[in-house]
């Protein structure tokens, strides 16, 4: 469980981060980066800086090593921010918020699909709603 300087420090070095790779980065390697969460260790010494990168799996590995690579300019850069010690900063994929962007594609091309056949399986004057489902009558309308 993280200690609420452990979560202060978490949030302020993610939106400098999200500030820094996308504005102070001239690598094009890294525009589809965006910093979702970043963890520091107990002790403060290590931040490991989730990343959610968009493309090819060949443009994703590009990505993560001009981070690698960037990262003392990133470290100099919030030098700024007042910190006693400053942690090293580990760059990783957020693989959870990717599968989480598949999902949420998935639905949509979905959401697409009923939209392009409305009214195949409902009768007429029948709505898509689960079968089953009791819904209130509108508001100030009396029920026989």
């Amino acid at each position: 469980m993280a200690t609420r300087r452990q979560k202060r420090l978490n949030e302020l070095l993610r939106e400098e981060l999200s500030l820094l790779i996308p504005g102070r980065l001239d690598d094009p390697r890294v525009m589809p980066a965006t910093v979702t969460r970043v963890e520091t260790t107990r002790d403060m010494t290590t931040a490991k800086v989730y990343v959610a990168l968009s493309g090819s799996e060949e443009e994703a590995e590009q990505a993560m090593q001009a981070l690698e690579h960037a990262k003392g300019f990133l470290r100099s850069q919030l030098s700024g921010l007042g910190l006693r010690r400053l942690p090293e900063l580990v760059f990783a994929r957020d693989r959870q918020y990717e599968s989480g962007e598949r999902v949420l594609a998935i639905l949509a091309e979905l959401g697409q699909h009923d939209e392009a056949a409305p009214g195949e399986a409902d009768g007429p004057g029948e709505s898509n709603t689960l079968s089953g489902a009791v819904t209130a009558p509108p508001p100030g309308t009396e029920s026989e």
